[in-house]
């Protein structure tokens, strides 16, 4: 018989100490999958002869009478009427690879990898059968034996290998670690496009070295203290080691799964903790390797993300496990309408084709008027960052737009739950799981509040209702003790839900409670997709439901809710449709932050229009006409030239020595630039370049308008030369002075006649004179 490689050297272990290892590449440049890969290679080359006996180790007899499960025999005798040495069988070698003289060599190769990985498992579970009891791991070794003898099931021409009947079929968890993180990046810095940006980097890091990370054995993980927690990590273990581990280096199983992708909640609960301890271990000892930013991303900001992940992922009530949590653009939050915030992905694009039938006008005029209006389309986006920047740097203050001086309704319980000093939970009752303590806790506090706060409801139909198994209740919870809470029933396939109870404790009302409450609620349903509230509400309520958003203008046919939600005398049904655009909680930081930057973009507005211009000088070097567009700050005014004087301009015959000149500053600035170059350059132009010294006597006595080739190009960096004609007076005017304070037949002045001619030169080679 061939030797088979040594399973020690194909599979890696999985015990503790090899859980804080942490490789720096995946299985694919794993230097033992290559060995397995290159030794499987080497057997294709073998004789047909040479590859049946190889396979009939694991073939079983074909005679219906023998139970013999695989042939025996002297390994120098490979004739196919050699006789197998196992008691009960005493058959040929032919019969028991009778099966496979049809077979094609293809097959033949697929069986030879199959028996090289039932050798490769025989040995580890051997191996392991050796170890003491403190030693053995004997969840794997109950899973590898269970696949050998699976596997053994397969050896066959044809045969399709799968495991499913053993171990499932993944993913095992839904949502699974990578959606959990992305709803926690939403969750924790969705409201900061800085703090996403390094979250989502965070966690694609976290993400990859899960995958490698080698899973602890149930009986070494610290979080399974109990048996049933055992149990279940178990499951879990086995079925990593099936689907994530083996294929790795048994290629007869299925493609390995990255275990991201398969596991979720439990397994984030039971390994957390074990990873992020192995995860930091393995940065520090790799830090000497890494780059001062590496440094600063693995050494400071991964330990506070971990820090923020563990608190959610052991919380009671977490929304990161929601597979439907709603996504957040903060761009769009801050720089569109709020309608247009906290869209998913099929209302985003159903937004988006309606804009684009919005974007076909009847006529230009009205698209052009849309253009100019549109705040994205008008700034760049280093713009639009640079304003939100200042804005958010600045201290929040609030005007009486709001109705109080001291900030929006909501603002101060925004920020407590910021601060973690209140929190808000959906609880309920079931009968089909158990409810844990506190939250049997908290829903009696709630009827007791509810009862306090509700006089007029009969005390039996409260307490029927909060702990009715169809209805739910958000708890505003403080210091662990609700303070207030809305009870209410979500018919979902009616598409709305009734708002049975809502109250807030007397001497917390004040605090903006009562707003944040039901923003939490709102967001909530839009996350459920449940866009419309119904409530019946007494004299007393009336005024807070409608500014909520209620109305007693009920936009539901009464077919949808009549018959499913209960009648109060003396009180008035109101409905709120909700809108899945917006995220409430948000709302009024991002009407905030959409004031100020409105406000900051006027102000920035207001400067350039307020701002004063250079007078011109050119008439004082006998230019008489100048257009009106070249006077500085006319356009910017908002000054628009007629469509008269447009199509009078454009009426250049071709013998007419005017020169058409370019509309486009940043396109006249090019050519100006180039002239000023070739000028600068010239060796005559040294007296030019900058002011006349303050110290020359008379000179600023005589010379009313200096000028000067340093100054003209400041000019032309700030836009300020819109015409040609400003800027052919600048340099006349260079000359112009320097042939007033000069002698006639001085250096400086024939140095200013010279240059003046190269300059006219190269005005007309640049098509840009016509004097």
């Amino acid at each position: 018989m061939f030797k088979s490689l040594k399973l020690e050297r194909s599979l890696p272990s999985t015990s503790s100490m090899s859980g804080a290892s942490l490789p720096d590449h995946f299985a694919e440049n794993d230097p033992i999958a290559q060995t397995i890969i290159d030794f499987k290679a080497s057997e294709c080359k073998l004789s047909r002869h040479e590859k049946l006996v190889k396979l009939s180790s694991k073939s079983s007899c074909q005679i219906s009478t023998c139970q013999c499960s695989g042939w025996r025999g002297r390994s120098d005798n490979g004739l196919m009427t050699s006789i197998c040495t196992k008691s009960g069988c005493n058959h040929p070698l032919s019969s028991h690879v009778s099966h496979l003289e049809s077979a094609k060599d293809e097959q033949l190769n697929s069986l030879l990898a199959l028996v090289f990985d039932l050798d490769n498992l025989s040995v580890i579970i051997n191996q392991e059968k050796k170890k003491t009891s403190i030693e053995r791991n004997y969840v794997q070794e109950d899973a590898y034996g269970a696949v050998y003898r699976e596997l053994q099931n397969f050896v066959y021409p044809g045969s399709s290998i799968t495991l499913d009947k053993l171990f499932g079929n993944p993913p095992f968890e839904v949502p699974n670690i990578v959606k959990t993180l992305m709803n926690f990046n939403m969750y924790k810095f969705g409201h900061n496009s800085s703090q996403l940006k390094i979250a989502l980097k965070i966690s694609k890091f976290v993400t990859k070295h899960f995958d490698l990370w080698k899973w602890i054995s149930p009986k070494e993980l610290p979080q399974c203290k109990t048996f049933q927690h055992r149990k279940n990590y178990e499951f879990y273990y086995q079925r990593y080691l099936v689907f994530c581990q083996l294929p790795k280096y048994l290629h007869s199983i299925a493609p390995s799964f990255k275990m991201s992708l398969i596991f979720g909640q439990d397994i984030l609960k039971y390994t957390l903790k074990t990873f992020r301890m192995h995860l930091m271990d393995w940065c520090h000892a790799s830090s000497s390797k890494w780059s001062n930013r590496q440094k600063h991303f693995c050494m400071s900001y991964l330990p506070k993300y971990m820090n923020l992940l563990e608190e959610e992922v052991y919380a009671v009530h977490s929304p990161i496990w929601d597979l439907h949590f709603k996504e957040f653009d903060p761009k769009k939050a801050l720089l569109t309408d709020p309608l247009d915030s906290g869209l998913d992905e099929t209302k985003e694009a159903e937004h988006r084709d309606c804009r684009k039938k919005d974007k076909l006008p009847k006529d230009d005029t009205s698209m052009k008027r849309n253009k100019k209006h549109s705040v994205e389309n008008a700034l760049s986006e280093d713009k639009i960052i640079d304003v939100i920047k200042n804005v958010q740097s600045r201290p929040i203050t609030y005007s009486k737009e709001f109705g109080l001086e001291t900030g929006p309704r909501g603002h101060q319980a925004r920020t407590e739950e910021d601060n973690g000093i209140i929190r808000f939970v959906v609880i309920g009752n079931s009968l089909e799981s158990r409810v844990e303590k506190s939250t049997m806790l908290w829903l009696m506090q709630l009827r007791n509040l509810f009862r306090t706060q509700l006089p007029g409801m009969p005390v039996r139909y409260i307490t029927r209702i909060v702990f009715d198994t169809k209805h739910k209740t958000l708890a505003l919870l403080k210091n662990g003790v609700p303070i207030g809470g809305i009870c209410f029933c979500p018919f979902v396939s009616q598409g709305f839900t009734e708002i049975v109870f809502c109250a807030v404790k007397v001497d917390q009302q004040e605090n903006g409670y009562g707003t944040h409450l039901m923003n939490h609620l709102k967001d909530y349903h839009i996350q459920h997709n449940i866009l419309n509230f119904l409530t019946y509400a007494d004299q007393l309520a009336i005024e807070y439901f409608k500014k909520q958003g209620f109305s007693q203008d009920v936009r539901l046919s009464n077919k949808t809710h009549q018959e499913y939600i209960k009648h109060y005398q003396g009180a008035i049904l109101m409905h709120c449709e909700l809108n899945p655009k917006i995220i409430y909680t948000q709302l009024t930081s991002v009407i905030r932050l959409q004031k100020e930057i409105v406000k900051s973009l006027v102000e920035e507005k207001k400067m350039k229009i307020e701002g004063h211009n250079p007078g011109l000088t050119c008439f004082f070097d006998g230019v008489r006409h100048v257009p009106i567009e070249s006077i500085p700050g006319v356009v910017d005014a908002g000054w628009t030239p007629s469509t008269r004087a447009i199509e009078m301009n454009s009426r250049v015959t071709r013998n007419s020595r005017a020169t058409v000149e370019t509309t486009d500053i940043d396109v006249l600035t090019k050519q100006l630039k180039k002239v000023l170059q070739f000028i600068k350059n010239n060796e005559l132009s040294e007296p030019f370049l900058n002011p006349v010294d303050k110290d020359v006597p008379s000179y600023y006595d005589i010379i009313k308008y200096p000028m000067d080739l340093s100054t003209i190009g400041k000019r032309l960096a700030s836009g300020y030369y819109s015409s040609r004609k400003l800027f052919i007076a600048d340099m006349r005017r260079i000359f112009t002075n320097c042939k007033t304070f000069n002698p006639e037949n001085s250096y400086w002045a024939n140095c200013a006649v010279e240059l003046e001619k190269l300059f006219q030169i190269k005005m007309k080679e640049m098509k840009l004179w016509d004097y």
